[in-house]
């Protein structure tokens, strides 16, 4: 009795028993609260915002009343629904994700990914197959939909899932232009582990009194995430991290920094120092990107570097350690790093390198967001917990020598 009543905990929400089932095997016994949430409002075809934290089940939020809606939907009307993605990265983990859970459902969806860098030729002869489900990064939707390829007169549903990404100067253009072309029917749906209030008033034109679903709570942040903070001037960073493998040897480690060029250095230098590690950049070849998720995914690699793009959305299995070589330039782009890892109830490390002036933006982040980052040392290779005013002293130490030598620099120019 008990098993019956926790299986159909899905059907009371509204989906249909195959998708109750496919739940099911898939692992979930009963629905995360924002699927508690989401799930009945878009089959009432509420739009809505989205917000909760990394790990909580978003994705499978919006992915499942889509299929119980679009079912009886005429096949050869396609697309029906339209998810925006800011990465390839991130719309192949979707369709992959769609395609499970298609499959759980014995479900006969058809699901279609646009990427650029694809020929359009190919695309279009998959689009005239009318699936169902089509994802896509935004500039090559909007290319097509230009091209009258992809047309989106019959959609039900437009997800941006990573919202305030694509409301990003990058990639604003195509996405406001894909929301104004979708039909008046659409139910449109932003999702993101953040949404700040700029991108909601970017967004409110183009819904219809929309609701929202915030649970942006700090219980991840908070409670399976461990932050460490290390003080460490820029110049220093990369070779710190030499330090780090050798006392703390990660099992998996994904390492951020703010500039491609950066990322190349850093990926260059821990191969040079021994460690197996790639990066994936935008500007890659795509099937390099591929490959070294895989590998990382896989545990062949145990470095990853890349920029904020990896932040986005990527689900990586059992990451024990994300290391931020900066901090990145808004507190929300830190969560989204820092929650590349204990996911899935899982345990993990956020690791960040600082210098004095971003030790104050740590801080107040840290206050805002209800969390404490650990002052750590890096010591007779071991990492330390010092006092919090020895942690300090070191870095008053710290900066005055970085003053010293930026000083003995310009007078050497």
């Amino acid at each position: 009795m008990c098993k019956y009543r926790i299986m159909n905990e899905f059907t009371a929400l509204g989906l249909g028993s195959d998708l109750d089932q496919a739940f099911h095997s898939l692992g979930f016994s009963q629905p995360t609260q924002v699927q508690t949430l989401a799930i009945p409002r878009l089959l009432f075809r509420k739009d809505c915002f989205m917000q909760s934290e990394t790990g909580t089940g978003k994705t499978y939020a919006y992915l499942a009343p889509i299929l119980e809606t679009i079912r009886n939907g005429n096949p050869a009307a396609g697309p029906l629904a339209l998810v925006l993605c800011p990465t390839q990265e991130l719309a192949v983990q979707l369709e992959k994700h769609a395609r499970q859970l298609i499959a759980a459902a014995n479900m006969n969806t058809i699901v279609y990914t646009l990427l650029g860098g694809s020929p359009i030729s190919r695309q279009e002869s998959a689009l005239k197959h009318k699936p169902q489900i089509v994802i896509g990064t935004p500039g090559r939707s909007a290319d097509l939909l230009r091209l009258r390829i992809l047309r989106p007169g019959n959609l039900e549903f437009l997800v941006l899932d990573e919202a305030d990404r694509l409301f990003s100067r990058e990639y604003e253009e195509p996405t406001e232009t894909l929301l104004e072309a979708a039909p008046g029917k659409a139910t449109r749906v932003l999702v993101s582990a953040t949404i700040p209030d700029k991108i909601r008033k970017l967004a409110a034109d183009f819904l219809r009194d929309p609701e929202s679903i915030d649970l942006a709570s700090d219980e991840v942040l908070s409670g399976n995430i461990e932050h460490w903070v290390f003080y460490v001037e820029y110049r220093k960073r990369i070779d710190f991290i030499r330090k780090f493998e050798a006392a703390v040897h990660p099992s998996k480690c994904l390492v951020f920094a703010s500039s491609v060029d950066r990322v190349s250095r850093t990926a260059e230098r821990l191969r040079e120092y021994g460690l197996p590690a790639d990066s994936i950049v935008s500007r890659q070849e795509k099937e390099h990107r591929r490959v070294a998720l895989e590998r990382f995914a896989g545990g062949e690699l145990r470095y990853l570097v890349t920029t904020d793009l990896g932040a986005r959305g990527l689900d990586i299995p059992d990451i024990s350690h994300v290391l931020s070589l900066d901090f990145p330039e808004e507190g929300t782009g830190y969560i989204h790093r820092a929650g590349r890892t204990a996911r899935a109830g899982n345990k993990g490390t956020s690791v960040v390198l600082a210098d004095a002036w971003e030790l104050k933006r740590i801080s107040k982040l840290a206050v805002e967001r209800h969390f404490v980052f650990r002052t750590k040392m890096l010591a007779s290779g071991q990492v330390l917990e010092p006092p919090v005013g020895e942690f300090f002293a070191e870095v008053e130490r710290g900066e005055k020598e970085k003053q010293a030598y930026r000083q003995k620099k310009h007078l050497h120019s």
